[in-house]
C-alpha cells in the first residue's frame, strides 16, 4: 500500500521510502513539529467553516480514496470536487506533489471532477474579527493535476516497485547527511571531516557527480570541477587548511560604524491564524529583545533585556522598553537584517505611532553576518555555513549553544507559548523565563565576541 505521505517520501529520497516500509526510517517530532501540526489543524477546522459558509453546507471530510496499491484521505469533498487544505500561504512543490497523487488516485475510480486547494492568505490583514473569506484563497489545481497526470503515473508505479524490493541495492542515498533519518542507509560509512555535503549550497546535480566520480572528501575535488566561485573559495581554504581574510573589505565595513554601537536580536512567535487586529498570517510577532551596547572602543559593555508574558499582544510592551534603551544615534548590529528590519517594518505598520522610530532604527542597521556570508572571511571550520552558530564556536570557543536549554529559535517559540499561554508551576515558569533571556542574550553577545575579534585580531 503506498499512501500520499509515502509518496513524498519517494520524491525527497526512493531509499527513504525503502527504509520506512522496512522500519529503518527514524525521524521524531520535536516540539515545535508537534505546534506546527496542532496549527495546521486549527487552519482546517477553519477551512472547513469556509467551505460551509461559501462553497457548499453539504460537505464531506477526510473522505478516503483506496485502490488494492494506493491509498488518500481528502481534506474536504463536495459533490466531486477536491478541496485540500494547507496551512502555507504559498503553494510549495510537495503541495503540488500531494495534489497530484490525490488527483491521480481520485480519478482513477472515477469519482472526481476538479480538485482545489485552500491556503491562508499572505495578505490578509485581520480585523477586529476573523474574515473567513479574506483569510483564505483558494486555487483551482485541476489543469495543474491534468498536466502532471503522466509523471505521476510513472513516479508512482516506479514507487510501487520500491515498497517490494526486498533489499536497497540499488537506490541512491539521500542529499542531507544531518537530517537524514535513515543515516545507516544513506551514509554507512564515516563521511570525513570536510564532505561535499558541507560545500555551501551544493546542487544535487553536482552532488551526483563527485559521488560518480568516487570523490566524498571536499580536499579532493579537482580544480577544474564546475562549481560556483563562492565555493571554489570555500573548497580552497579547506584544501589548503587556512583562513582567507579580506581585510579590506572587512576594515571598510567596520570603519563605517558608529558609536555607540547596539548589538540587537528579536525572538518572535508566528501563528498561521494571526491572532490580534492588524496582523498578517505568520506575522513575527516579537515579545523579546536582547541588546548589548559598546558606548565607544575602550568602553564597557552593557545589556538590556526584555521578555513580555501576556496573552496580548507582546509587542507593544517590547517597543515601549526598547525605546527607553536604545539611543536616536549610533550603528545597531543585527546577524541577517532581513529578519530584523522586517519586523522593524511589521511593527510600524501596525503601530504607525512609532513608525519614525522603527524606521530610524532600520536606517542604522548593519548586518555582521554579511562579513562571513559575502565570504570576506573564511574558515574551513565554518563549513560554509554564516549561520552565527557555526562562526561564534570558530572564533570565540569559550562560547556555544549546545549546552544551553534553549538553543534554537523554534525552542524559544514553544517555551515563550508554554509561558503566556499554558498552565505551568512558578518554577516552571521562572525556569523557562531565565532560559528565554539566556538565549537572547548569548545571541547579541556573540554579535559583540565576534565584532570584538575582527577590531582587535584581524587589525
Amino acid at each position: 500500500m503506498l499512501t500520499k505521505s509515502d509518496y513524498i517520501t519517494y520524491l525527497d529520497s526512493p531509499l527513504h521510502l525503502w527504509a520506512l516500509k522496512n522500519n529503518q526510517y527514524e525521524r521524531k517530532l520535536s516540539d515545535f513539529d508537534k505546534h506546527l501540526i496542532k496549527q495546521g489543524y486549527e487552519v482546517e477546522t477553519l477551512a472547513r467553516e469556509y467551505v460551509k459558509k461559501y462553497v457548499s453546507k453539504d460537505a464531506q471530510y477526510q473522505k478516503i480514496y483506496q485502490t488494492d496499491d494506493l491509498f488518500a484521505r481528502a481534506d474536504i469533498v463536495v459533490g466531486q470536487d477536491i478541496y485540500e487544505v494547507k496551512s502555507s500561504t504559498e503553494i510549495s512543490k510537495e503541495d503540488e506533489y500531494d495534489i497530484s497523487f490525490q488527483y491521480y488516485l481520485a480519478k482513477t475510480l472515477d469519482k472526481i471532477e476538479n480538485i482545489y486547494l485552500i491556503h491562508l492568505n499572505k495578505d490578509y490583514i485581520r480585523g477586529k474579527k476573523l474574515d473567513l473569506k479574506e483569510l483564505f484563497v483558494v486555487e483551482d489545481m485541476t489543469s495543474f493535476a491534468k498536466k502532471k497526470w503522466d509523471y505521476t503515473e510513472a513516479t508512482v508505479a516506479e514507487a510501487m516497485l520500491i515498497t517490494s524490493k526486498e533489499t536497497p541495492q540499488g537506490l541512491s542515498p539521500c542529499y542531507n547527511p544531518k537530517t537524514c533519518p535513515s543515516k545507516p542507509l544513506c551514509f554507512p560509512d564515516t563521511l570525513p571531516e570536510y564532505s561535499i555535503y558541507d560545500v555551501s549550497r551544493i546542487s544535487k546535480k553536482n552532488i551526483d557527480t563527485l559521488r560518480e566520480m568516487g570523490i566524498v572528501d571536499m580536499r579532493n575535488i579537482p580544480s577544474e570541477f564546475n562549481i560556483a566561485q563562492k565555493q571554489k573559495l570555500q573548497i580552497e581554504a579547506t584544501k589548503e587548511d587556512k583562513i582567507i581574510i579580506d581585510k579590506q573589505k572587512i576594515l571598510s565595513e567596520l570603519d563605517s560604524l558608529e558609536y555607540p554601537i547596539y548589538f540587537l536580536d528579536y525572538e518572535t512567535y508566528s501563528w498561521a491564524i494571526p491572532q490580534f487586529e492588524g496582523h498578517k498570517p505568520y506575522e513575527n510577532v516579537v515579545f523579546q529583545f536582547s541588546l548589548h551596547i559598546l558606548k565607544n572602543k575602550d568602553g564597557n559593555l552593557s545589556h538590556y533585556e526584555y521578555i513580555a508574558i501576556t496573552q496580548k499582544d507582546p509587542m507593544l510592551d517590547v517597543l515601549d522598553i526598547l525605546k527607553d534603551v536604545i539611543g536616536d544615534s549610533g550603528s545597531i548590529l543585527v546577524w541577517n537584517e532581513t529578519f530584523e528590519k522586517g519586523c522593524n517594518s511589521e511593527m510600524a505598520r501596525i503601530y504607525p505611532e512609532y513608525e519614525q522610530f522603527l524606521l530610524n532604527l532600520n536606517r542604522r542597521i548593519y548586518d555582521l553576518g554579511n562579513i562571513f556570508k559575502y565570504q570576506m572571511y573564511v574558515d574551513p571550520k565554518f563549513k560554509g555555513s554564516w549561520s552565527i552558530k557555526n562562526v561564534l564556536p570558530v572564533l570565540a570557543p569559550d562560547l556555544n549553544y549546545h549546552d544551553m536549554e534553549i538553543g534554537k529559535g523554534d525552542e524559544a517559540m514553544v517555551n515563550w507559548y508554554r509561558l503566556s499561554y499554558e498552565r505551568q508551576s512558578q518554577e516552571e515558569t521562572d525556569s523557562t523565563k531565565q532560559n528565554l533571556l539566556k538565549y537572547c542574550e548569548l545571541d547579541t553577545y556573540a554579535m559583540y565576541r565576534i565584532y570584538d575579534f575582527l577590531v582587535s585580531k584581524v587589525f
